[in-house]
């Protein structure tokens, strides 16, 4: 993991990059820079960016802005002595904001879910489509049907089969958040639009299928999902 650590203030900077050290693997590169505009001109990807705000020249607020036109899957964390200000949060899409004063307990927190995240998000499946094997990363799939060989795996663009049966994956794939809603039908509560009675809704118009008595346990974990996720 790469990580970034911006502040024009030297004292912020070691803090910063020692209490990371303590979270991290010996394998993480951590870099610092004492402005935006020289991380800028890095032109460094990053999977984690611990941003100062009151800088000069450019604040850290424009600096995010600037970096994601070209790197936006970088998790964002805000160092600040003026929490006021995460209001402005939804500019950047900030992942935290960390009180400086608090840098210690606070990161570890942060780093805790980062590291979950991650976990989550290297996960895979592999499935076929025609000649072409895939590694298909949890999050990509929306979700999971079966067929007379197995199952079937819909992402946003392709269909993939795979040989695995849906009670094995049912298993496997819980934890990602994903909950069979139907004997035929297995699918990721993240990535669900909105539902009702009988499906649950994605993007393109795709839908799964959900059984009557399981709708109720369908909708609870629904919303359980999406106010996880919203904490994070």
């Amino acid at each position: 993991m790469k990580i970034a650590i911006v502040d024009d203030e030297v004292k912020w900077r070691n803090l910063a990059s020692d209490v990371v050290k303590g979270y991290t693997e010996k394998t993480d590169k951590i870099d610092t820079f004492e402005s935006g505009v020289e991380f800028i001109k890095n032109n460094g990807e990053y999977n984690v960016v611990l941003m100062d705000v009151d800088m000069p020249e450019m604040d850290g607020f424009e600096t995010i802005m600037n970096y994601k036109e070209q790197y936006s899957e970088s998790i964002i964390i805000i160092l600040t002595t003026h929490l006021n200000c995460a209001r402005k949060g939804y500019l950047v899409d900030a992942f935290r904001y960390v009180d400086k004063t608090k840098m210690k307990e606070e990161l570890k927190e942060a780093f805790e879910k980062v590291r979950e995240i991650n976990r989550k998000n290297s996960f895979s499946l592999t499935g076929t489509n025609g000649n072409d094997t895939k590694n298909i990363l949890v999050n990509d799939i929306l979700f999971i049907e079966t067929n007379k060989r197995g199952c079937v795996i819909n992402t946003i663009d392709r269909c993939y089969e795979c040989s695995e049966k849906i009670n094995d994956l049912e298993t496997k794939l819980e934890e990602y958040g994903f909950f069979k809603c139907h004997k035929s039908f297995l699918i990721n509560l993240n990535c669900v639009e909105h539902l009702d009675k009988e499906f649950a809704y994605f993007v393109k118009g795709k839908k799964a299928y959900i059984s009557v008595r399981k709708y109720t346990e369908t909708k609870k974990r629904y919303i359980a999902a999406k106010k996880k996720f919203a904490s994070m």
